[in-house]
């Protein structure tokens, strides 16, 4: 692949403004609409400011950007699709924008202004080979020329009332008209110019009688290139011609294969060129030598395959440039879609730009020629010979977009608390393109879970929005999914151009998560783990989950956390007890001696510590509930008097419970006791105890180490091996109450009313086979 590559230059200061385009109306400059570069170069004036003796006649000076220098600027344009024209200070383009409308842009070269013309009918705007801009207007038989070289004088008229002939162009500032008579079989070719004064208005002279005109275009400010048929017994032939516009005569013509649909032609100096197409699927880039009478032989320089919409050149004596349009957004890639340029004596090919929509011929017999590089990126470039004699590109107008794919958009905030928007949050990214597939990865620093989104873009114009509606959940192997968990992720989007043009693409960034810890969390994803230790002593860690298309809760995932843990005779899930934002868990052992078991955070805990000895004087110990309010996790047990004991939780890990008190006596008829959280409603923690009748009750969390009346929730729990206050597992804001036994889990969801507080359980999958868990699951 063969690039121009010259040096990087900096952008001059450019403005696009809009101008009122009225009949016998000067074109008067509005304020300026497009942003100039924050700082203007040195010795060019800010945008919108105009520099001293620059002012065009007839132009506001608020419009008047800073001229682009002359011999080390590359004019900064909108994001131009096609090249329409050109004259010696200026050209004409046009924006096809994602909406679907199009619009025209005049680009002065001496002053560095870019005109968005008004909007017209669907004719649209024209020029061919001057500074001459020529639109019909709308439901008029009139056509306005308006000389862009001096934007400050009323635009000329022409009137061509005659409704059967069909505008085809503009070469100077001569119209051009051509109409086919169906019953007689006959056409004309008109140039019609300024003015009403007699041969105004002309019949080209040297077609045949029955020439249909099928295209037109302007070779230069005063040569046109036609392309037309005629049909003798039915026998269609195809022709080009090369029309003198002083003389309105035909000096040159030949015959050329057939095409079935419209193709391309090209002539200038000794040359033609043209494009044949038999078949949908085949085309042929053909030249021949001018004069002769169309007699000298065509030659195939280029086998196109299927691309009969490539558009052609003609540089100097020996040079054809090809590409096919639409390259930008194809997702197909081609080899033709590069501007490639062809020696028709020794078949040299020289690739000039990486794709190229249009190109228009130059007063000065270059080219200009609307494409991107991956080098300089997209823009018109001028395709000129060299001192070698070879062609080269060099970038004289810039839209400011890259021709490789990258990102020009990113919207993902620092921080996203999946606290908020239902878990959910909106990630999005913009790429410079449509035709794009790839994916973006989230990948969570700790764990390495990761989520992802793939995207598959189109041949639309414009940017491509990447938009990642994250729902707070992570991938896992049988695609159940878990919750996100807080901490550090990075992202990673990568993506290929489908077009073939340029590198695949990879950008990084990061981001964090926040989420409120929960009472049984230890993964710090907000969402309930569940411990259970099996018959050998092994601890086990589920982390579960519950989506809203699910009733069901479920396990993401079951870790093993280690062995040994049949030393305890006590297993016990706290909640936050030593501050360091994760739950924690105590374990007393067989002399009464409490351990504290730090959570990390990540789903495992710090080596043991020591809480203190004597706790083998309680027969049931409870954690979890914050039962006075202070936003700690307190600690309750039953002694072997049947007496209920309050530990304050004091967040701190070397002393993780304040001195005891008691909360009264004849807790012994109870078999088992569940700090629950807030499942009533009234902001602090409760309590459920189980009689040894099987009956639940209710302990609602009046004040520190304080509860209500009890109430009774009914009776048959004594199914139930073990109750666990779960925290918020099904994520509807109310703690819920866990329950596992030979016949199964069930999830039992808060309702946050002190007379039913729970709902109709849930069957799960987790812990579905206690029994092997020694009925230790907390």
């Amino acid at each position: 692949m063969i690039h121009n590559r010259v040096p990087r230059r900096r952008l001059a200061a450019a403005v696009t403004v809009v101008l009122a385009l009225t009949a016998g109306t000067a074109m008067v400059a509005a304020p300026a609409t497009a942003a100039a570069p924050a700082v203007a170069p040195t010795g060019v004036a800010p945008a919108g400011v105009a520099p001293t003796g620059v002012a065009p006649a007839g132009v506001a000076p608020a419009g008047v950007a800073a001229p682009a220098d002359a011999t080390d600027g590359v004019l900064a344009i909108p994001r131009t699709y096609e090249i329409l024209g050109a004259g010696p200070t200026g050209f004409l383009s046009s924006e096809r924008r994602a909406d679907g409308t199009v619009v025209h842009h005049w680009t002065s070269t001496t002053t560095g202004v870019t005109t968005e013309l008004p909007r017209q009918s669907t004719d649209g705007y024209r020029a061919g080979g001057s500074d001459t801009v020529v639109a019909k207007e709308p439901l008029k038989t009139r056509y306005l020329l308006h000389d862009m070289s001096s934007p400050g004088d009323a635009p000329v008229v022409v009137e061509q009332p005659d409704s059967r002939l069909l505008w085809r162009g503009v070469v100077g500032r001569t119209l051009v008209f051509s109409s086919f008579d169906e019953a007689s079989r006959t056409g004309v070719l008109r140039l019609v110019g300024e003015g009403n004064q007699e041969g105004h208005d002309r019949r080209v002279t040297g077609l045949p009688e029955n020439a249909r005109v099928l295209r037109v275009e302007a070779a230069s400010a005063s040569t046109l290139l036609v392309r037309y048929t005629t049909n003798d017994a039915g026998t269609v032939v195809q022709h080009l011609a090369v029309v003198d516009v002083a003389t309105a005569a035909v000096v040159d013509d030949r015959v050329t294969g057939n095409a079935v649909h419209s193709v391309d032609f090209a002539a200038s100096g000794p040359r033609w060129a043209w494009i044949e197409s038999p078949t949908t699927m085949t085309a042929k880039l053909m030249y021949a030598d001018r004069g002769g009478n169309g007699s000298a032989p065509a030659t195939e320089a280029v086998d196109l395959g299927a691309g009969g919409r490539t558009h052609l050149g003609v540089l100097g004596a020996d040079w054809l440039t090809y590409a096919l349009p639409g390259g930008d957004i194809t997702v197909e890639p081609s080899p033709h879609h590069a501007l490639t340029a062809f020696h028709v004596t020794d078949g040299t090919k020289v690739e000039l730009l990486d794709h190229a929509t249009s190109s228009v011929s130059a007063p000065d017999g270059s080219l200009l020629v609307r494409g991107g590089t991956v080098a300089r990126g997209e823009g018109v470039y001028r395709v000129a010979l060299g001192a070698d004699g070879k062609p080269a590109a060099t970038l004289v107008a810039s839209t400011g977009r890259p021709t490789a794919l990258a990102v020009v958009g990113k919207d993902v905030p620092a921080v996203v608390d999946l606290d908020q928007n239902l878990g959910r949050a909106t990630l999005g990214w913009t790429l410079s393109r449509t035709n794009a597939k790839g994916s973006v990865t989230l990948r969570h620093v700790g764990t390495g879970r990761t989520a992802r989104l793939d995207f598959d873009g189109g041949t639309n114009l414009g940017d491509l929005p990447v938009t990642m509606d994250w729902d707070g959940m992570v991938e896992t192997e049988d695609d159940r999914g878990a919750f996100a968990p807080s901490g550090d992720y990075t992202w990673e989007l990568t993506a290929t151009p489908r077009n073939g043009v340029g590198p695949d693409l990879k950008e990084t960034g990061t981001f964090k998560v926040t989420r409120k810890a929960g009472a049984h969390d230890y993964t710090d994803n907000s969402t309930p783990d569940l411990l259970s230790r099996d018959a050998s002593g092994v601890l086990w860690r589920d982390d579960t989950a519950k989506v809203a298309s699910s009733s069901e809760m479920y396990s993401t995932e079951r870790v093993r956390l280690g062995g040994g843990w049949q030393i305890y005779n006590q297993l016990e899930a706290v909640g936050n007890i030593a501050g360091a934002g994760a739950a924690d868990l105590v374990a007393r052992d067989a002399a009464g001696v409490l351990w504290l078991y730090q959570g990390k955070g990540d789903g495992a805990f710090t080596p043991r510590t020591k809480i203190g000895g004597g706790w083998n004087t309680y027969t049931h110990l409870t954690g979890g509930s914050d039962l006075d309010g202070d936003g700690k996790s307190d600690l309750l047990g039953i002694d072997t008097t049947g007496a209920l004991w309050f530990y304050k939780g004091t967040g701190n890990a070397g002393a993780p419970f304040g001195g005891r008190t008691k909360v009264g006596g004849g807790w012994d008829i109870y078999n088992q006791i569940t700090a629950t959280g807030d499942v009533a409603g009234s902001a602090r923690g409760d309590l459920v105890a189980r009689d040894k009748a099987g009956v639940l009750w209710l302990y609602q969390g009046s004040g520190p180490g304080a509860f209500s009346t009890r109430v009774r929730l009914g009776a048959g729990w004594n199914t139930f091996t073990q109750l666990v206050g779960v925290g918020d597992a099904d994520r509807d804001g109310r703690a819920d109450l866990y329950a596992v036994g030979a016949g199964g889990s069930f999830l039992y969801p808060g309702t946050g009313s002190a007379s039913t507080p729970f709902g109709p359980r849930v069957a799960n999958s987790v812990n579905v086979n206690a029994h092997r868990f020694n009925h230790t699951v907390f």
